[in-house]
């Protein structure tokens, strides 16, 4: 099965997505192999979900809890009334007593009503709990996968977490739902069990048999028989069923695969078709089609043993009392409202004891999502425990009082502990433009990540002034949904900035164009090329001034003159602010003022130079001179090397 693309993916572009899964991979790829995924114990599905009945929600949660108890042994009472009913209706039958019977029928209508009633007000309960216990699981989930950008990290660590977006919602669902179901009926089965085997000891009585001129006396005979069929068919049930359980599991993977293979095919339409991919995305769609398919026919061969044992349990079953039975009825041990009484008391134990046949299928699926949501839980937990190899540890970033952005001792790695970078350290003032240099595969992008604060994994210190602000612009830019706007606001909301602030930024990036649109809802993401999507980045940093600019090919889309207006629009705009690049394209270099080179050195990578440079592009030198940078560039003495 395909790889997901890198982190970066949005809208379209298959030769974005494997550049920008290249440029990412590449530098982490450089320091080894790939290692094997690690493997994890998953965390328990009920510790994890616990918190719903024992932090802040456990007075809702309780509420709903003890009233569903209540409504399901008020509900087992009255099935039990009705059991009942059955024995003097019979009776009454047998005896021709037409006023019983319709006094009979009249008890009935009471009892069916008063069992809708419950019935009602136990699924409004259990539908109560099961939300609100979803929206503190979806609660946890969301905010754990939004912390400390862990969204980001698991689509770069090496593990098994696709589909991160079904996991916490379809996944969720299916694990969350059932347990609320199972319980009550579980307990239903409880309470059932403890009622109406007391109707099969009492009512029934003890069963004699005539063996070879022997009397067999069997004291509480139908509970003896109830005990002993549904053990054989619980233990039935467990091994035809058993294999049922790894086949939904597998099934429910190969679900989740197919739907994300046919995204991306749909995200990347254009340029799919542009490179003429059809041939290779539908081998890639077929495959995943026909292993999803196999999957089916396993759970399909698994599910039609257990189903053939449930058939042919439903059609012995309320025979089987009648059976055992019969002898004493026709003995004149017990009427005929005993019997029947007896027979459905019979049925009532065995839909209880066989719980777990009856529900086999719906734990197969059950335990699938559950392992599916503890996965992601289980990947979280790894990352901020810095789980990932044998050095471990992460890099710190952290803030101080000071002017300027300092690298001390940063040793780069990969998640399973692999160095991509030995050695860096550096020190960034206010106002340089420095370039970040090296072959392809040494670690730069990984190295701005870093920086950024989205790469913890190695060891040092990378320490910015608390008083900067830092922005992170990537390959491809996201685009929420929502109006132009908004696209040009985010991270901050559209209602933050006037129209006339977020034209202005337009105008300054080159995309006067769609200022008559700022309002406009569409799905920008597709309507704005790849092009324009990095100037809205540009346009975004124009409106939120930030003091540090993190930018990884942050131009490639641009030709050589509007990657120049975007430059020189940023550094007049902003003299004062730091930017760290990543780009192949060397023209950029005339944008910097300073180089770091990585380098290979031995069997590792190092950050070996840092040369200053005189920039090409220093409109009036008013932002070099604002910073007491003038006079050193203009002096070649100043260059120096580490």
């Amino acid at each position: 099965m395909r790889k997901r693309p890198g982190p970066e993916r949005s809208g379209g572009g298959l030769e974005r997505d494997w550049n920008e899964r290249s440029s990412t991979m590449a530098d982490i790829g450089a320091a080894g192999d790939q290692t094997n995924v690690k493997t994890m114990e998953l965390p328990s599905f009920w510790r994890f979900t616990w918190g719903f009945w024992s932090g802040a929600t456990r007075v809702k949660a309780w509420a709903f809890t003890s009233l569903i108890m209540i409504l399901v042994a008020t509900s087992v009472t009255l099935v039990y009334a009705v059991n009942v009913w059955q024995k003097h209706f019979f009776d009454a039958l047998q005896q021709h007593h037409i006023q019983d019977i319709y006094a009979s029928i009249i008890k009935l209508i009471a009892l069916l009503a008063a069992v809708a009633l419950v019935g009602v007000a136990q699924n409004a309960a259990r539908m109560g709990l099961q939300v609100e216990w979803r929206r503190w699981v979806a609660d946890r989930l969301i905010r754990r996968w939004m912390s400390d950008r862990t969204y980001y990290k698991l689509t770069v660590a090496s593990g098994e977490c696709d589909n991160p977006e079904a996991r916490m919602t379809e996944d969720a669902r299916l694990a969350l739902e059932p347990v609320i179901d199972l319980s009550i009926g579980f307990l239903h089965a409880v309470l059932s069990a403890g009622a109406f085997l007391g109707v099969l000891a009492l009512v029934g009585g003890a069963l004699h048999y005539e063996v070879g001129g022997l009397t067999l006396n069997l004291p509480f005979g139908f509970v003896i028989v109830a005990l002993l069929y549904a053990a054989a068919m619980s233990s039935l049930s467990y091994f035809v069923g058993r294999p049922l359980i790894a086949a939904v599991q597998e099934k429910n993977q190969s679900e989740a695969s197919l739907r994300y293979e046919l995204t991306r095919v749909r995200e990347s339409a254009e340029s799919i078709a542009l490179i003429c991919g059809d041939d290779e995305e539908r081998r890639t769609l077929l495959g995943a089609s026909d292993s999803l398919i196999a999957r089916w026919w396993r759970i399909i061969a698994a599910q039609s043993s257990l189903i053939g044992l449930v058939n042919a349990n439903v059609v012995i079953l309320p025979l089987v009392p009648l059976v055992f039975g019969a002898s004493k009825f026709i003995a004149d041990g017990m009427s005929l409202g005993d019997l029947i009484q007896v027979a459905a008391a019979f049925v009532q134990v065995q839909m209880a004891l066989n719980w777990i046949m009856d529900n086999f299928i719906r734990l197969a699926e059950w335990r699938a999502s559950a392992n599916r949501v503890m996965e992601m839980v289980g990947n979280m937990d790894c990352l901020d425990a810095g789980l990932g190899g044998a050095e471990g540890g992460s890099i710190k970033v952290t803030r101080d009082d000071g002017d300027t952005l300092r690298l001390e001792n940063v040793i780069v790695r990969r998640d399973d502990g692999a160095v991509v970078i030995h050695e860096a350290e550096n020190i960034i003032h206010r106002g340089d433009r420095v370039m970040v240099s090296g072959e392809s595969g040494a670690g730069k992008s990984t190295l701005i990540r870093a920086i950024a604060g989205l790469w913890p994994w190695g060891q040092g210190e990378i320490i910015i002034p608390r008083a900067w602000s830092v922005m992170f612009l990537p390959q491809s830019p996201y685009l929420p949904l929502g109006t132009l706007r908004a696209a040009v606001a985010y991270p901050r909301a559209a209602d933050e900035i006037t129209v006339r602030e977020a034209s202005d930024a337009l105008r300054a990036v080159g995309l006067e164009q769609f200022v008559e649109r700022l309002d406009e809802e569409d799905r920008w993401d597709r309507i704005l090329s790849g092009g324009e999507r990095q100037r809205i980045a540009f346009a975004r940093v124009l409106l939120s001034k930030p003091d540090l600019v993190v930018m990884d090919e942050a131009t490639s889309a641009l030709d050589e003159e509007s990657q120049s207006r975007v430059m020189i629009t940023f550094m007049e705009a902003l003299p004062r602010a730091s930017a760290i690049s990543v780009a192949h394209r060397p023209s950029l270099a005339a944008f910097h003022n300073r180089t770091m080179s990585l380098r290979r050195v031995g069997d590792g990578v190092k950050l070996v130079s840092d040369r200053q440079r005189m920039p090409r592009y220093a409109p009036k030198w008013r932002w070099l001179e604002d910073i007491g940078l003038a006079h050193d560039i203009a002096d070649p003495r100043s260059a120096r090397t580490l």
